[in-house]
Order: structure tokens, then C-alpha cells, then sequence
């Protein structure tokens, strides 16, 4: 009898350590904690892609973009304004730079494209890149 209950003790001492060393690694392997703006930039890059490829589709928003284009607009300014008024990502630029939590837009290599390239804290590598082409409507 007190054999078993050695054995029985030094089981449940072998299951105690073994759910210990899982919880121990399972706490290691959990990584950062994602920042919840990393979401709202990768929201945002696709919203812009979208909204810069249905000019190849939809010909109001390619009657904007020719609009805003004549007027010495860019690719910024059509984004802006076309952005739902409930749209709370606002951080859309064309500068020579990335910006922190921001999405930056460059031409592309071919006519019309444009790479859409998405970033947070760190400004050597993009969270997100898109590329998406642009169609200006035609006059007649």
C-alpha cells in the first residue's frame, strides 16, 4: 500500500512538471502582441487598391480621377475624395519617404500603375504592398 502511494505521488509530481514545461512553452512561443494600427494600414492598402483599379471599371470613378487630374490633382487627391466620410484611416501620401503608420503611394513602372506600399513603426520594409493601375476616362 504505501508503494502505490509513492507511485501515485511520484506520478502526479512527472504530470505536474510535464503542465508546467507546456505552460512555460507555450508562454515562450505566444510572439508580440500584432499592433492593432497594423490591421488599419493593411485595411487601408487594400481599400486604396481598390479604389485605384475600379477606374478600369467604373466609369464615375474614372470621370473623377481625369476630373481631379485636369485640375492638377493626383492620385492622393482622388483617394481622398473618394473615401467614405466615415473613413477613419487618413494617412495616404506621395511623398519622396515612407511615414510611420502611413500608406504611401509611388508610380509604378508601367503607364498608370502605382505601388501602394503600407507601413508602421518601421520604415525599412512595408507591412503591405499592392501595385493597382489607374484609367482616366476618355473625352471625346
Amino acid at each position: 500500500m504505501i508503494e502505490q502511494g509513492r507511485r501515485l505521488g511520484t506520478l502526479l509530481a512527472n504530470v505536474a512538471a510535464v503542465a508546467i514545461v507546456a505552460a512555460l512553452l507555450g508562454a515562450c512561443d505566444s510572439g508580440p502582441v500584432a499592433d492593432p494600427r497594423e490591421d488599419e494600414v493593411r485595411r487601408a492598402v487594400n481599400q486604396v487598391k481598390t479604389l485605384i483599379d475600379s477606374t478600369a471599371t467604373n466609369a464615375m470613378a474614372a470621370m473623377s480621377l481625369s476630373s481631379m487630374a485636369e485640375q492638377g490633382g493626383t492620385i492622393t487627391t482622388f483617394i481622398a475624395a473618394s473615401l467614405p466620410e466615415r473613413a477613419t484611416f487618413t494617412c495616404f501620401h506621395e511623398g519622396p519617404q515612407p511615414k510611420a503608420w502611413c500608406v504611401w503611394l509611388r508610380r509604378g513602372a508601367a503607364p498608370n500603375e502605382y505601388l501602394i506600399e503600407g507601413y508602421g513603426s518601421a520604415l525599412d520594409k512595408p507591412l503591405v504592398q499592392e501595385k493597382a493601375t489607374a484609367t482616366a476616362a476618355r473625352r471625346h
